[in-house]
Formats: structure tokens, C-alpha cells, sequence
């Protein structure tokens, strides 16, 4: 996974440090901010998951130091752990998180038939309305779309956030890391668009949305939809980012997902710090 890396970190999080194991043979990413005088550690926007990541087999006693370590240091915690916690699971503070992934070595036309009938009935809307998909949306043109349709109040999306979507957006394309699709209609224009990190064996959906006319044409549906046939038979696996929201987890689960299970590790010294950050 991405997250890790030094310049997604600097893209996405106020402050960050880590805990480091010897020469770098393990590394816990700490991504901080300061409330009220008390540092606090949380996840980042656009950041799934971090916790432990190295070249060496974790054992159960080095992941409940590094955790261990973290707690003494911060007076809050609130992150997510990627799946190499369930060594420690379960445990004081860990609650099980989901995400999705789409294994997409198979054909598409046997990909296809793991879809829901939802899903069937939504791809055949889109194509009904002439829905296209391209590959030629610019990333200011998807930057402008994203910050026009993203749900602010539903997502709590706040004006740090935007700063931090344009520079890892920016990032990522500049590294040529990343694919950006879109679903659109006749005339060109996006009604579905998505950002795609490219990363080793996987394709992470990390920012997407859909305009109003779009979600009543099924775009996104088709949208994905043309992204598993492009990258069918290949060693990829799509990773839908998600989620924990019953209903976003059914419209991947649709495709044929499997979930994943990760970790959240809330930690407080006190039980009143806790409810005033939560």
C-alpha cells in the first residue's frame, strides 16, 4: 500500500514522524496534530490505513510494543491499522474495519458474472443513456468536478481537506502514479470520474465521485464497470477503499468484492479527553 511513503505522507498530513526499528527494518507511521495543547495522533484524509509496515515476519509482542510505545506518547489516539494487526486482534481498543478488494486475473466476461442484478440493471441504464468511458480527463478538469460534486457536510469535508486533495492529486499524477477515468456523456462531459493509484499488485480507487444526473444514469456502476474490463486478466487487484457504510459496501461488494479486514486502535489516558475528541 501507498499510505507509507514519505511524499504521501508529506501530501496528506499536517505533521508525521515514526517509530523505527533498527536500521528500518520495521516503521510505524505517526501522523499528529496538536488540539488544545494535547498532541493527538489520527488518520489523515485519503489515507486508509497504516500501523506496522517492514521486510520482517511481525510477531504478536513486536506489534503490542510499537502500539505500546505510540500510547505512552500521545495523549489521543484515533488510526487505522492495515490487516497485519489481527496479530494483536483482539485487543484493548481495536475494532475490526472493513475494506474491499476485486481480484481481476479472471476474464471479464467471468468477472461480469459475479456481478449483483443491480449492478447488471445500472450498467444497462448507462449504456441505454450513451454513456462513454474516457481516459482523457485532465486533473484540473477532475479537480474541478470532484470539489463541485463531493457531499462536504456527508464526507466532512473541510477547506484543509481541499488543500490536501489538490497536492496529493497533483503528486500522484506528476509521479505517474496514478489513472484518471472518467464516465461521460455525449457531449464529453463527466458525470462519473475516479482517481486510480497505481501500486505494485493493486489499483486503489482513492477519490471518486459522481454528479447528480450521473448517479440517476448508473455512471458510476458503468464507470467501474469499464475499469475491471481494461484491467481484466491482469496480476492487479482492484482495491475499492472500502467500507465500514453499509451502503458504499454494497455498491463494491456488487462487482464481486471480497472484503479485507483491518484494524481502528482508539486510545485516550482519559476517558473525558476521549468524548471531547470523538
Amino acid at each position: 500500500m501507498p499510505y507509507a511513503l514519505t511524499w504521501y505522507l508529506d501530501a496528506v498530513a499536517e505533521n508525521w514522524g515514526a517509530l523505527v526499528l533498527n536500521d528500518y527494518e520495521v516503521v510505524m507511521p505517526l501522523v499528529w496534530l496538536t488540539k488544545l495543547t494535547v498532541k493527538c495522533l489520527y488518520q489523515p484524509y485519503y489515507c486508509q490505513q497504516l500501523g506496522l509496515f517492514g521486510k520482517e515476519v511481525f510477531t504478536e509482542s513486536l506489534y503490542r510494543n510499537f502500539i505500546k510505545t505510540a500510547s505512552e506518547e500521545f495523549a489521543y489516539i484515533d488510526v487505522n491499522l492495515n490487516p497485519s494487526a489481527a496479530l494483536i486482534f483482539p485487543g484493548p481498543g481495536l475494532t475490526s474495519k472493513t475494506n474491499l478488494l476485486l481480484e481481476l486475473a479472471g476474464d471479464y466476461s467471468g468477472l461480469q458474472k459475479n456481478y449483483s442484478v443491480n449492478h447488471k440493471r445500472n450498467i444497462a441504464r448507462a449504456q441505454k443513456h450513451g454513456l462513454l468511458f474516457s481516459e482523457n480527463i485532465k486533473l484540473s478538469s477532475f479537480q474541478k468536478f470532484y470539489l463541485e460534486n463531493i457531499n462536504r457536510e456527508k464526507e466532512n469535508f473541510k477547506t484543509k481537506h481541499e488543500k490536501i486533495f489538490r497536492q496529493l492529486s497533483h503528486q500522484l499524477v506528476s509521479r505517474g502514479l496514478a489513472g484518471i477515468f472518467s464516465a461521460v456523456n455525449d457531449q464529453g462531459q463527466p458525470l462519473a470520474a475516479v482517481l486510480l493509484i497505481y501500486h505494485r499488485n493493486r489499483i486503489i480507487g482513492i477519490i471518486n465521485t459522481s454528479s447528480s444526473t450521473g448517479k440517476k444514469r448508473g455512471a458510476s456502476h458503468f464507470l467501474f464497470d469499464q475499469i475491471i474490463k481494461k484491467f481484466s486478466e491482469s496480476t492487479y487487484t482492484l482495491d475499492f477503499e472500502g467500507s465500514s457504510i453499509p451502503t458504499i459496501a454494497r455498491f463494491y461488494e456488487g462487482f464481486g468484492a471480497e472484503r479485507e479486514t483491518f484494524y481502528n486502535y482508539k486510545h485516550t489516558f482519559l476517558k473525558k479527553l476521549g468524548q471531547r475528541f470523538s
